[in-house]
């Protein structure tokens, strides 16, 4: 061995990288950490080769130092371009195939740098010399034609990912472009030391490139204690981030919050560089208290009352969902906090004014039929919209974004039921809701509703049964789309309160000149003083309490009022825990040519 002081850089560099790898080792199961674990270990590799390389003053141990470095080389470009890409968001083009297409190049490269001594591509000539400045004894390996193949194809995947990273510079916010600028930086360190010594612009002839890399890493080492670039990497920040109009913070695995949008520091009166790498309890405590394990649940959904040191209180409608990677492990979570505020303050007003509705009949009236209108057109609008979005008419969708769009959908198809029951309640107290009488066939029109509205019995485990007895007649006089109201929002009913057993439906001739409609249930029954106001408007019996969409109690009053302007009536058999019978009687009228015939 050669004894020389210029061997104790390579020394540092092999306990510098190696132990960085063993630290970069705790944060394993983030995606960025994983290549550069891996570069860590390589730049070790070689490192600790070129210390053989140049300490030794044998010619085959210098070979073989040389031949076997190539895989640190080689694979430290690699890793580090790995490492880019999961750090700019790219992580998911990391596939099996991909990663084996990239390593196709370098594996036959590494062949021809082990075969070199038989056809001279990569080294034309391998022999030691004595340098004039340093006296020692180096490798004399003249580079060959497919030493340039391998450096183009080295430059060109850390260009590949230096674009990433200066794309993610511009779209980042100050703080986090220092993370980026530090990414850049080590890569170019050690590559344009490279480039000085194959440009032989060094005074003497030894290679420092692997030296570099240790100081590259000790930088991006530097930036783990700094900004936590492998456990707090950036993720969600885009121009959409910045522009949502709800609070959003985003949180690593560890509950760290990662970033927060302009909403949510403006919500909470926060700046930014104070809450970064924080913890959101600590962080959060004085507005939000919630325990880890409420954190970590997927879906998780409450409203807060927010009391801002002695200001105005206002509400919040808190979602926690879960990140996920392309593992499915999980990533991080996204705390959405929207100030439904103004909403709260509507729903009084809309109770205030329902109860003002309720003393005085002709104002109720005309608040109802005023909101009713004002409101089914923005929620058309919003189920367009979300059906063309579906549809997938504005770019693809992942499968969470059309598990949200389908509850929206769900939402703004209850709230159109609500407008639509708000609107008819208006008509029916104005007295100016018509009926249309035409002939119809009820087997046809009633039994496919039945048959439609089964679905929700089963989803429920409850059984379903329907009936139409054979002496209805064929066809009916009387408003189908009425009388198919009157149907869904008793069948609806039932199952709604029913938990076990079943409902059923019959459909009779009761009496030559009238038939009726029966829905039967197995559900709680209901109280004889429930019993007195249940087909009051605005009124809902305490078992509503339990269903999570409450409605405003308006579906039997209006059940019942459709079924009087049809000069029917309606009548209700219960007993508390032995279920309901609703039975609606109405007027039977043939049309003429049946009669004729």
């Amino acid at each position: 061995m050669q004894n020389t002081p210029l061997l104790i850089p390579w020394f540092i560099s092999v306990t510098l990288t190696f132990l960085m790898g063993i630290y970069a080792f705790r944060f394993r199961r983030q995606l960025a950490a994983i290549p550069f674990i891996i570069m860590c270990f390589l730049a070790t590799l070689w490192a600790a080769t070129y210390i053989f390389e140049l300490g030794s003053v044998s010619l085959i141990v210098k070979i073989w130092a040389v031949k076997i470095g190539y895989i640190g080389v080689i694979g430290v470009p690699l890793s580090w371009t790995a490492f880019a890409l999961a750090y700019s968001g790219h992580g998911d083009w990391l596939t099996r195939r991909n990663i084996l297409l990239a390593l196709i190049f370098p594996v036959i490269t590494l062949f021809v740098v082990f075969t070199t001594d038989i056809h001279h591509w990569f080294f034309t000539k391998l022999d030691t010399f004595v340098d004039e400045v340093s006296g020692l004894t180096l490798i004399w390996n003249p580079l060959g034609w497919w030493f340039w193949l391998h450096a183009i194809y080295i430059y060109g995947i850390l260009v590949f990912g230096t674009y990433f990273l200066v794309r993610e510079y511009w779209n980042k916010k100050d703080m986090y472009r220092s993370q980026v600028l530090i990414n850049i930086l080590a890569v170019l360190l050690p590559w344009v030391s490279n480039g000085i010594v194959i440009a032989g612009l060094m005074p003497v002839r030894i290679d420092i490139t692997s030296v570099m890399f240790s100081v590259s890493i000790i930088i991006l080492g530097l930036g783990f204690f700094r900004y936590g670039l492998l456990d707090i990497v950036p993720v969600a920040h885009r121009a959409v981030f910045d522009s949502l109009s709800d609070a959003v913070i985003v949180l690593d695995p560890y509950l760290r919050v990662v970033e927060l949008n302009p909403a949510a520091l403006e919500l909470f009166s926060l700046k930014e560089k104070e809450v970064i790498g924080k913890p959101f309890q600590s962080t959060f405590r004085p507005y939000i208290q919630l325990d880890e394990s409420s954190l970590k649940k997927h879906g998780y959904h409450r409203e807060l009352i927010i009391e801002n040191y002695g200001g105005p209180i206002f509400w919040l409608d808190l979602f926690i969902s879960t990140l996920r990677d392309s593992s499915g492990q999980s990533g991080g979570h996204i705390v959405t906090l929207r100030d439904v505020t103004n909403i709260k303050e509507n729903e009084s007003a809309l109770a205030i004014a329902r109860d003002q509705a309720m003393q005085a009949g002709n104002f109720k009236t005309q608040l109802l039929a005023n909101v009713s209108h004002e409101l089914r057109t923005p929620l058309g609008v919003i189920m367009g919209y979300t059906d063309m979005l579906v549809r997938k008419s504005y770019g693809e969708l992942n499968e969470k974004q059309v598990s949200v769009l389908g509850r929206i959908r769900d939402s703004t198809q209850y709230l159109d039921g609500l407008v639509s029951e708000l609107l008819d309640q208006a008509q029916l107290d104005s007295g100016k809701l018509k009926l249309s009488e035409r002939s119809f066939e009820p087997r046809e029109v009633l039994g496919k509703t039945c048959n439609q509205l089964s679905v929700l019995a089963e989803a429920k485990r409850l059984s379903f049964s329907a009936e139409i007895s054979e002496d209805m007649p064929i066809s009916i006089v009387g408003d189908s789309q009425r009388l198919k109201q009157i149907l869904v929002n008793l069948i609806s009913n039932a199952v709604k309160f029913t938990e076990e057993g079943g409902i059923s439906v019959k459909i009779y001739k009761s009496a030559p000149n009238e038939w009726k409609m029966q829905v039967s249930d197995t559900g709680p029954g209901i109280s004889p003083e429930a019993m007195k106001t249940i087909f009051e408007p605005f009124k809902q019996l305490p078992e509503a309490n339990r269903i999570l969409r409450k409605g405003y109690g308006l579906g039997l009053s209006i059940t019942k009022q459709l079924i009087k302007l049809m000069g029917g009536d309606v009548t209700l058999e219960s007993e508390p825990g032995k279920g309901t019978t609703f039975t609606a009687t109405l007027p039977l009228i043939i049309p003429v040519e049946q009669t004729q015939e």
